[in-house]
């Protein structure tokens, strides 16, 4: 008896080393992917809850003020100099996205509603991001100077059917973009006050 090599509830160990069957393989490397899938999914929801929650798109962040924002973009925001009475300041919101894109969202005084939009790219930029401007449907475009500089003056229709006016240019420093919830006598006469 003393030559047993095991005795009663010892776990039997094979020296022989274990051998993978194709279909044995096949099943250890779909759960690996089964459950890398599912890691993914899980963080691609987890990135998405904020942005759910706040209302931002990808790459857009909200600074708390102004400042904040030109801290934050390393540029001044070129602000009109001359700015209607009926829109409230501060902004209401500022926004920054993560390629160099920034905006203001300036209300109108009684309503409240959503009636100036001042954005910005940085020069290397081909276009403003779209992710901080409001989603607008371009209904017209025309080339126009603005103070000796080349523009593009447009009429666009926001999601709630709103129709804005909308100018745009370039300098050696951005491109500005400025759309108003009104006339495009007094967007042109905001815009014609721009100073970087």
């Amino acid at each position: 008896m003393t030559d047993m090599k095991h005795r009663a509830g010892d776990p039997i160990v094979d020296p022989t080393p274990a051998s993978f069957t194709p279909l044995g393989l096949a099943r250890m490397v779909g759960v690996w992917l089964l459950a890398i899938l599912a890691a993914a999914a899980a963080l691609r929801v987890a990135d998405a809850v904020p942005r759910v929650l706040l209302d931002l798109p990808r790459g857009v962040a909200r600074p708390a003020d102004l400042a904040s924002l030109e801290r934050e973009s390393g540029r001044r925001m070129p602000l009109p100099a001359y700015f209607p009475d009926s829109l409230a300041w501060p902004p209401a919101e500022v926004r920054l996205h993560s390629g160099g894109s920034a905006a203001i969202w300036c209300r109108q005084r009684p309503a409240g509603g959503l009636a100036l939009i001042l954005a910005t790219a940085p020069p290397g930029e081909r276009a403003i991001a779209a992710a901080v401007l409001p989603s607008a449907a371009e209904l017209q475009r025309e080339r126009a100077p603005l103070g000796g500089v080349p523009a593009s003056v447009s009429r666009v229709r926001d999601r709630d059917g709103a129709v804005w006016q909308q100018v745009e240019w370039r300098t050696s420093r951005q491109i500005i973009l400025l759309r108003y919830r009104g006339t495009l006598g007094e967007l042109l006469k905001i815009a014609g006050s721009v100073r970087e």
